[in-house]
């Protein structure tokens, strides 16, 4: 059965659970507004993603590449990225995480859905909170929304 979370300013779907695959994937489903954007991170899992709707620039040090919909990405684990959407409307992607930390990690930093919907927020994402437990989950942000990769190379 699909799980519904308000992860930051995004609804996402857990389609596949950590459970269902005794933790070696989760496939989840990923709606975003117009100007979402991570902070810079890397993760142990590694990251695939489709974008059905939308237009989604992923930032790593090597620069930004830009996904429409119908194209595919993947983010080796390890690899500091951003991403961003950058279309004038929100994005519709599918995500697999191998394994399934990330999956966890949002039941961690978000809560159930209470519509089917993109949540209403009152206020900016806790960055405190997704910093605090990232590290459980296999995950290092590196600095806040808006900071790309290649500032971290630049500052570093």
């Amino acid at each position: 059965m699909t799980e519904s979370i308000w992860f930051t300013d995004s609804l996402v779907r857990i389609h596949v659970s950590p459970e269902e695959t005794d933790g070696a994937y989760a496939l989840m489903e990923m709606i975003s507004p117009s100007g979402h954007i991570t902070p810079p991170h890397a993760h142990t899992d590694s990251e695939s993603f489709l974008v059905i709707d939308g237009e989604i620039t992923l930032h790593t040090e090597a620069g930004p590449t830009v996904f429409r919909a119908g194209q595919a990405g993947h983010i080796p684990a390890g690899v500091v990225h951003t991403l961003s959407v950058t279309s004038a409307g929100p994005i519709r992607s599918v995500l697999v995480s191998a394994p399934s930390g990330f999956a966890e990690y949002v039941r961690a930093c978000g809560r159930p859905a209470e519509r089917e919907e993109l949540p209403v927020l009152d206020g900016p994402p806790d960055i405190e909170l997704l910093q605090r437990e990232a590290p459980g989950h296999g995950i290092t942000v590196f600095g806040p929304p808006g900071m790309l990769p290649a500032d971290l190379v630049r500052a570093g």
